[in-house]
Formats: C-alpha cells, sequence, structure tokens
C-alpha cells in the first residue's frame, strides 16, 4: 500500500498587472504601443498565490528600468514567505546586489526578507564575514 501524500495547496486571487499597470499594454512601447503586454498578455491582471507580498527588487513596479523583474517576473508580487521574517542583512531589505542594483540580492533572491531561523543559525558580523 501506497503511503497517502498530502499537497498543500494555496488560494490564488487575480490582481492588477505591475508591469503594465493594468493597461494591458506594452508600457515601454518598444515593439509597438499597441503591443500586448509580455506579462499578463493583455488581460490586465495577473494569477498570484495568497498570502502575497510586494517584490522588495522592483519595489513593486514589476520592472527594473524597461525589462521585466527577474524576482517576480514582472507581477510586482510574490508569494509570502511562512513563519517569522527578518530584512536580509546582505542587501538590508531593499533586495539589490549592492554592487549592482540592477541585479538581486543573492542572499534573499530579491525579496529583501529572509525567515528568521535562516538569519539567526547564520549569523554575519559587521564585516559581512561569516562568523
Amino acid at each position: 500500500m501506497m503511503p497517502e501524500t498530502v499537497i498543500e495547496t494555496r488560494n490564488s486571487v487575480e490582481v492588477r498587472c505591475a508591469f503594465c499597470r493594468g493597461s494591458g499594454k506594452d508600457p515601454f512601447g518598444i515593439m509597438s504601443r499597441l503591443s500586448a503586454c509580455c506579462v499578463c498578455l493583455g488581460k490586465g491582471s495577473v494569477t498570484v498565490q495568497t498570502p502575497y507580498e510586494h517584490c522588495a527588487h522592483c519595489d513593486g513596479t514589476g520592472a527594473i528600468k524597461t525589462f521585466t523583474c527577474t524576482v517576480c517576473r514582472g507581477k510586482g508580487v510574490l508569494p509570502a514567505i511562512e513563519g517569522p521574517t527578518e530584512a536580509c542583512p546582505k542587501c538590508k531589505g531593499t533586495g539589490d546586489d549592492s554592487s549592482a542594483p540592477a541585479m538581486s540580492c543573492l542572499k534573499c533572491r530579491g525579496r529583501g526578507r529572509i525567515p528568521a531561523e535562516a538569519a539567526n543559525k547564520n549569523p554575519e558580523n559587521k564585516q559581512g564575514v561569516k562568523g
């Protein structure tokens, strides 16, 4: 007899597309001002899992310069991290790599927050060297 598998499901909701601000059109008009948004495919909204939080890397805009955010894929939001969290000690909550702001922080993967137990397991001293 096979053991029973339990799959936890999250609810999902429709939210306004952050990349095109709900217009359904390419916000930068790169191909054409009539082109459909590459994130929502012209719908003006995207489906996201709940609970969710805004993307720290793009500050919820869905864009980094004229590109879709690589962290949230242009949606402007990410599924919330379960349990207690703390600001990332590496990027200080910005979600950005300090040496190249268009790149996301490697420690928190651009979220700006990490689970509290991960922060307590791997403390860093003030010079940024692991202790």
